[in-house]
């Protein structure tokens, strides 16, 4: 006979908070780009600050390091931030609209009421971050890499997520309209607390293989394969 209390149970692995690690006394400023060149020597490594109620657009940020800081109440409306460095950070009511993100690395970050309407993230590394009641409306997380991952109250309506990669991704109440999912990794995903509708997908529907969805989700997913769904 088998011993059963020997046997041991294989859990999933949880998913890692963001838990950012921010100081409790920061330096204060008005102006990113003002502290870099003012406090920085012109170095895009910035530490240990608070930025709150800056607002430029157009901007050149690309190659920013960032890490331990607050961002609060900023704009940075189309501005470049690709292959930025970001870590331990937390950003509230911030707009990076149309800004482009395409290669860059946030980590144990998070986003409370931030919008990034048309941002690109195209190939992007997304590691350790929560997003509460955030916009990622028509955005592009094209190729992206998403690891522990969990976003709340967020609107991906007609965002591209082509041939994203995730590893334990959390959706609750996330808004997916018109969102592309092509060639995108979703096994493990739970969707069941989530809005689709009219998402794409590749002919053979093998994206959805692998996650979970309600009752409801599920029968509009056999109404696209033809299938005649009884009362």
């Amino acid at each position: 006979m088998p011993d059963h209390a020997s046997r041991k149970t294989v859990l999933a692995p949880s998913l890692r908070s963001a838990d950012p690690a921010v100081p409790d006394r920061l330096g204060e400023a008005a102006s990113l780009s003002e502290w870099i060149a003012l406090e920085c020597d012109g170095d895009a490594c910035v530490a240990h600050v608070r930025i709150a109620g800056d607002a430029v657009e157009g901007a050149d940020f690309a190659l920013l390091e960032l890490g331990e800081s607050r961002v609060e109440g900023c704009s940075y409306v189309g501005c470049d931030f690709e292959r930025a460095t970001v870590a331990d950070v937390a950003f509230s009511n911030c707009d990076f609209s149309n800004s482009t993100f395409s290669q860059a690395n946030f980590t144990r970050c998070t986003f409370s009421s931030c919008k990034f309407t048309g941002a690109d993230f195209l190939e992007a590394v997304l590691s350790r971050i929560e997003a509460r009641d955030s916009s990622f409306s028509y955005a592009s997380l094209a190729k992206t890499k998403l690891e522990d991952v969990r976003m709340s109250c967020c609107d991906f309506s007609h965002a591209d997520l082509a041939e994203l990669r995730q590893r334990r991704v959390e959706f609750d109440d996330v808004r997916f309209a018109g969102t592309s999912f092509f060639r995108a990794n979703l096994e493990g995903v739970d969707f069941s607390t989530c809005q689709l509708a009219d998402i794409v997908l590749s002919d053979a529907m093998g994206e959805l293989r692998g996650c979970s969805m309600d009752l409801l989700q599920a029968a509009g997913i056999a109404r696209r394969l033809g299938v005649n769904i009884k009362d």
